[in-house]
């Protein structure tokens, strides 16, 4: 089931042909999502980001898009296609429609799994072909998408779970999945937005709970990193709204472990639930 413009259909072929031309050929901003235990996870930060997306894209948004609204249009579409709560990923687009915004909401079936701290061999490299621009433009996921994927081909050519993306001043910026954190000692290592990375819900909800709650134990630093802070760091996660907390088991020649970051992830997560 979808969630067309704020009305219900069960199939493609329900939406009015003017969204789907639109859908085909007009550019549009998309945004994941988790809804779990009755409730979307995150979902003040992801309003701000979905709205400052549409700005920054201007687009002519309409008096009628609150927070409370958009929730309910989510909500909404969850009740009607799921009989009994779950953990499971959105995708809500927006794209201009006569001088307006339209908008599709559809449930990801394949993915009801919870949202936890994942433990299994993942293996990491640089994709070093093309660098993403160290500019307040690539924090939008509108504007490397094709960079994205050529890097998904090549890391299934090289047989690896992910690939870590470099911006044109040689400097990490984010894996495929999401946002890149390395443990060394009490600190916390992550590429800053000025590096070029997506500005991700769960990564601002994260960082600030992280900088507020966690400041005892860990000195979370946001900063250029260069290729070398894989190497020199104990364990590397990976944040994203799909895979939750990812830990990196290798990279190249060196192993990692995942103790810290599973153990800090649950926390984020008991204390955001």
């Amino acid at each position: 089931m979808i969630n067309c413009n704020g009305s219900l259909v069960e199939h493609y072929s329900e939406i009015p042909p003017s969204f789907t031309e639109q859908l085909h050929t007009r550019f549009s901003i998309s945004e994941l999502l988790r809804f779990q235990d009755n409730s979307i996870l995150f979902w003040e930060q992801h309003y701000f980001r979905i709205i400052s997306s549409l700005r920054r894209h201007r687009f002519a948004i309409p008096m009628e898009y609150t927070m409370d609204f958009l929730a309910t249009q989510i909500t909404t579409l969850v009740k009607a296609s799921l009989q009994a709560p779950e953990s499971v990923v959105i995708r809500f687009q927006f794209f201009p429609l006569d001088d307006s915004i339209a908008f599709i909401i559809s449930l990801n079936a394949q993915d009801r799994m919870h949202f936890h701290s994942v433990q299994k061999p993942y293996t990491l490299d640089l994709f070093k072909e093309v660098g993403i621009a160290a500019h307040s433009l690539s924090n939008l996921s509108s504007t490397n998408q094709t960079l994205f994927t050529i890097a998904r081909s090549y890391a299934k050519e090289n047989g690896l779970d992910d690939c870590v993306l470099l911006n044109n001043d040689k400097n990490l910026v984010e894996t495929l999945e999401g946002s890149l954190y390395c443990f060394q000692g009490d600190k916390i290592l992550t590429p800053s937005l000025a590096s070029g990375c997506q500005d991700f819900a769960i990564r601002t909800a994260f960082n600030d709970w992280t900088k507020k709650y966690k400041s005892a134990e860990y000195q979370l630093l946001e900063q250029n990193l260069n290729p070398f802070e894989l190497q020199k760091s104990e364990e590397v996660m990976v944040l994203s709204i799909t895979r939750g907390g990812q830990a990196v088991t290798s990279y190249r020649k060196t192993n990692f472990q995942s103790i810290r970051s599973q153990v800090l992830f649950e926390s984020f997560l008991s204390y955001m639930g």
